[in-house]
């Protein structure tokens, strides 16, 4: 045992998807060797269960973290969470919070606008539930049932009310975390002293660098969790109570303005008013919810005087308050529509009442949406559009949209959460056969006309049809800019390649590397997407502000042009009769495929694990992030695999003998595990890491993560890091690589680069197997041929994102880092 601790080790930590042990690995038999059900290592054996060495004589295992994502059946159902998982990554796409008190500020009125956002998803989502219980299936449908037509209306409506209130406590559940108990944060809070206090007020005090990722707070996420939980599922639970009251008297409203002192709280007015000024006091106090001096980031009480604590403590209680309360309101709700007489749902096609709702979130989503992105404007303007000269590394490291990224993500997932609601609610109502235009609108006056949801979730269909529209146009436009481009991209690959490529091939690796550069695009396709999508948002609501009574007043029209960007799904022809929106129905369409592959997908997904795997990628990448804004968002797996990282790390280090010349441990992250990788690296003992070398691959740690979340990933921390770690650091990347790029070099251009090691504008240098090493970063070809004629290898396929383990340039990467001498041994 002593001789096999003393081979060096390398340690493989996989990407998104969970890609499967036997593959991590390239070898047909793997065993599990380490960890538990959820954060597993491995190791290859053979047939027989021997456990069988790298090519080098090394230690070959795997850290496998993909089920902390995709383990559970439950885990299925996250994709429904998608909108909360995005609001939630964006809080941590806001810049590095400033001691300016202005600046602070900025990030406070950010950091608050994005729980309020957050709490309007929320009530969406809560809303989308109750239309589809309540009005869709409990209303309209019922009333053509043989068998619920036989029931009391009221037996029929309250059932629907209480599954739409479980609705809501579901999403709760769903987005339960690894996280402490309640009164467990509370006393960690009390225990920490001020010796936490001040770590957390002067950062990692290791690495010398500011990013919270080498904090321990980080990963524990926001102390207030479940306060903010509470207020979520208040918030839902008042919007239930809401309609529940609409859709017994829709007049409610107006009678607890004549009436109100003659009714008591069972009556439905009442209990109307209570729950829309409670839904007002849960929305306010989520909007002050943040810590009123520690700025956007608070993971704990560390470092607050009395007045912040006072408010935390003060949170604390008024949460949970509310949460009884709503509960209270939801009760007298659903004793509203037991006590109701006279329901006759022939009466009235729908409750028109839950237009009201519908217009009233979107008005007050539109409103802190604008607010947001001004927030984000003032608080990026000193500096952030600014553009660098070649040589500053801080120009490929620049956020994305100048820094505009958090109120981009914030308004795609809104929007999302948006399409979402209208998916399911128009799917529901499609299937029962509950949209359909009135036989003559002309009798009705000319402006009635038959809605399958509401007026405001059917103009969301015609915007999804516009943006399905402007989405092909960016398509097309970048593609065609990429085209015009060619140059520089085919001298990069004739550098690499020479003549030793068939022009078929060459055109496919062309081809390959165009697609790749796509990603570049990633920050143009996502604000131009927000942009467009907040002004069809502007508008929708511009249009439904008149429709916001009880009055029989049309909705307003938006001047000339701008009319055309909200639209009912049936609009009324010029002899008075309903004609189909034809861009409308197909924004309809296109919801209800993404409504079918919702419940395909997740029915696929609840069977199989490897569909579950190739669902929840985007969990792999938004899950990382604690909770922080929105407390429905999925569990973060942060904590877990990044210290179950480090743990095992310091075990096979656990032999202090001399240092000998070379690395002990290679740590290799791939994707989404060079960050959970480099996190690690952050949070090790600097005794320890002096013992480790790193070997990213297939790495977005410079061309996306320091450009979404520049708070935590930057130029900044990634010199720090490899500086600390004495050089051992390559980086290998391909051209063709869909998803990653260049880590450790950057101004690439006609055959040189500036990079690590060395600040000078060098010449890259071509290697054996065709590799471009740019200083520490290694460009492999792909594919790699052996030779013109294709006798001593195979040229079959470009590998793109995988199987980097499989170029001959891996165990040359291998060796370069392991082969750095620890600080010990250099002397230092």
């Amino acid at each position: 045992m002593v001789a096999e601790h003393r081979r060096w080790v390398e340690l493989r930590v996989h990407g998104v998807s969970g890609t499967p042990p036997g593959s991590m690995l390239d070898r047909p038999h793997v065993e599990q060797v380490g960890g538990d059900d959820e954060s597993r290592f491995f190791r290859s054996v053979d047939a027989a269960g021997k456990e069988l060495p790298g090519k080098e004589g090394q230690v070959l295992e795997a850290y496998h973290w993909g089920r902390l994502t995709s383990g559970s059946r439950v885990n299925a159902l996250w994709l429904i969470l998608l909108p909360f998982g995005m609001v939630n990554a964006a809080h941590y796409m806001l810049p590095a919070p400033a001691r300016n008190p202005w600046r602070l500020g900025l990030h406070a009125t950010c950091d608050a606008l994005m729980r309020l956002i957050g709490l309007l998803v929320t009530s969406m989502y809560a809303f989308a539930a109750g239309l589809i219980l309540i009005d869709l299936i409990g209303w309209r449908w019922a009333a053509r049932s043989d068998l619920l037509t036989m029931l009391d209306a009221r037996w029929v409506l309250l059932p629907a009310v209480l599954l739409s209130a479980g609705v809501v406590v579901l999403l709760a559940y769903l987005g339960r975390g690894y996280g402490r108990t309640r009164v467990a944060r509370w006393r960690a809070d009390e225990e920490e002293g001020e010796s936490a206090r001040q770590r957390a007020a002067q950062g990692p005090a290791d690495v010398g660098v500011s990013t919270p990722l080498a904090n321990d707070e980080f990963y524990s996420g926001d102390s207030r969790t479940p306060e903010l939980k509470d207020l979520h599922i208040a918030a839902g639970l008042l919007v239930i109570a809401a309609m529940a009251v609409w859709v017994v008297e829709p007049d409610a409203w107006t009678a607890a303005g004549t009436d109100a002192s003659a009714a008591t709280w069972l009556d439905g007015p009442n209990t109307l008013v209570a729950a829309v000024i409670g839904w007002g006091v849960v929305a306010l106090v989520v909007l002050l919810f943040g810590d009123p001096e520690g700025g956007t980031r608070t993971w704990s009480s560390a470092g607050q005087t009395w007045i912040g604590r006072s408010w935390s403590g003060a949170t604390r209680l008024v949460a949970p308050l509310l949460l009884v309360v709503s509960s209270a309101i939801l009760a007298l709700a659903a004793v509203a529509v037991l006590r109701a007489t006279g329901i006759s749902r022939a009466g009235q096609e729908r409750p028109t009442s839950f237009d009201l709702v519908a217009n009233y979130l979107l008005l007050i989503g539109v409103a802190a949406l604008v607010a947001l992105l001004v927030a984000n404007l003032l608080l990026v303007i000193p500096g952030g559009f600014a553009r660098r000269p070649r040589s500053e590394p801080e120009r490929y490291f620049a956020p994305y949209a100048g820094g505009l990224a958090a109120a981009t993500v914030t308004l795609m997932g809104t929007f999302i959460g948006v399409a979402f609601a209208a998916a399911l609610t128009t799917g529901v109502s499609s299937l029962l056969q509950l949209a359909e235009p009135a036989a003559d609108a002309a009798a009705t006056g000319g402006g009635e006309v038959t809605v399958g949801t509401t007026p405001m979730l059917d103009r969301v269909a015609y915007a999804w049809g516009l943006n399905a529209v402007v989405l092909v146009a960016l398509v097309v436009g970048v593609w065609a800019w990429r085209l015009r481009r060619n140059g520089p991209m085919k001298r990069r690959v004739a550098a690499v390649y020479g003549d030793t490529l068939s022009p078929r091939w060459l055109k496919k690796v062309h081809r390959a590397v165009r697609l790749a550069h796509m990603k570049n695009a990633i920050g143009f396709f996502f604000v131009t997407f927000a942009v467009v999508g907040l002004l069809f948002s502007f508008v929708v609501a511009w249009e439904l502000s008149g429709c916001l009574n009880d009055s029989a007043e049309p909705c307003l029209q938006a001047p000339g042009p701008l009319d055309w960007l909200s639209e009912p799904k049936y609009v009324l022809g010029d002899d008075g009769t309903a004609q189909k929106n034809v861009v409308g129905l197909v924004g309809a369409w296109l919801i209800l495929a993404a409504a079918g592959v919702l419940l395909l997908q997740g029915r696929k997904a609840v069977r199989a694990e490897d569909k579950r795997r190739t669902l929840n990628v985007i969990w792999d990448v938004l899950a990382f992030w604690p909770h922080a804004v929105h407390p429905f968002s999925p569990r973060p797996y942060s904590k877990r695999c990044v210290q179950d990282l480090c743990d095992r790390i310091s075990w096979h280090l656990r032999d202090d003998a001399a240092p000998r010349p070379g690395r002990d441990l290679v740590l290799c992250g791939h994707s989404q595990g060079s960050l959970i990788s480099f996190a690690a690296l952050l949070r090790l003992e600097p005794e320890k890491r002096d013992r480790v070398a790193l070997m990213t691959f297939g790495s977005q740690l410079r061309v996306i993560f320091p450009r979404a979340f520049p708070a935590y990933v930057n130029f900044a921390a990634i010199r720090h890091l490899y500086e600390d770690l004495g050089g051992a650091w390559v980086n290998l990347y391909r051209l063709t690589d869909p998803l990653a790029g260049p880590v450790l070099s950057w101004g690439h251009r006609d055959g040189s680069s500036y990079h690590f090691p060395g600040p000078a504008d060098e010449v890259d240098r071509l290697h054996g197997h065709h590799t471009l090493r740019c200083g520490a970063d290694w460009q492999l070809a792909d594919p790699v041929p052996a030779d013109p004629q294709l006798q001593e290898g195979a040229v079959a396929e470009i590998l793109g994102h995988s199987w980097f383990a499989r170029s001959p340039a891996w165990c040359e990467g291998l060796e370069a880092v392991r082969s750095v001498p620890p600080s010990g041994v250099r002397g230092g």
